[in-house]
């Protein structure tokens, strides 16, 4: 994290170097969710041994990388003080999200593995587009929630590196 620049309220002000893991992490995130599209789009031609080991490792390792990263980040952020009113209910959103992303990778895990009957295509495609619309739809919100809760705090590099964030997850 970069040196740390108190600003308002005692607070200290985020830059953007603070924000380039959890950034870095949606951009991981979101290429895992493109390659998940690709294998729902191609339904009902299922993904071959390699394709599905190599997205159950990709589920396995970036779902819980990211998440430690992310609760690393909004802890230093905004856990100094304990989250009162909008912001608690923003932080409690985005912990409820993350479990379900969580959950949700774990389900496709176990539905891609060779070890378990593999689920008809159309409970795979549910499957698929759930998971992803999910991850996107809570990296959009993580987002917002930042531009939100940061408000003052954020330098013009952060704010401007959280909207682009946004713009990408958002498709605009």
């Amino acid at each position: 994290m970069a040196v740390l620049r108190v600003g308002i309220g005692g607070w200290h002000m985020i830059d953007e170097v603070d924000l380039i893991s959890l950034v870095a992490g949606h951009a991981r995130l979101a290429r895992l969710c493109d390659a998940l599209e690709i294998v729902a789009d191609r339904l009902p031609v299922m993904p071959g041994e390699a394709e599905a080991l190599r997205l159950r490792e990709d589920l396995g390792h970036v779902l819980p990388t990211h998440e430690a990263r992310e609760c690393a980040v909004l802890a230093a952020l905004f856990g100094g003080h304990p989250p009162a009113g909008q912001n608690r209910a923003i932080m409690q959103h985005i912990g409820n999200c993350r479990a379900s992303c969580l959950v949700q990778g774990q389900d496709l895990v176990a539905a891609l593995s060779d070890e378990t009957p593999a689920p008809c295509t159309e409970t795979l495609g549910y499957m698929l587009r759930s998971f992803f619309q999910t991850c996107r739809q809570a990296m959009a919100f993580e987002a917002l929630a930042i531009l939100h809760m940061g408000d003052r705090r954020l330098t013009s590099d952060a704010a401007a590196l959280m909207r682009a964030s946004l713009e990408a997850r958002c498709g605009g």
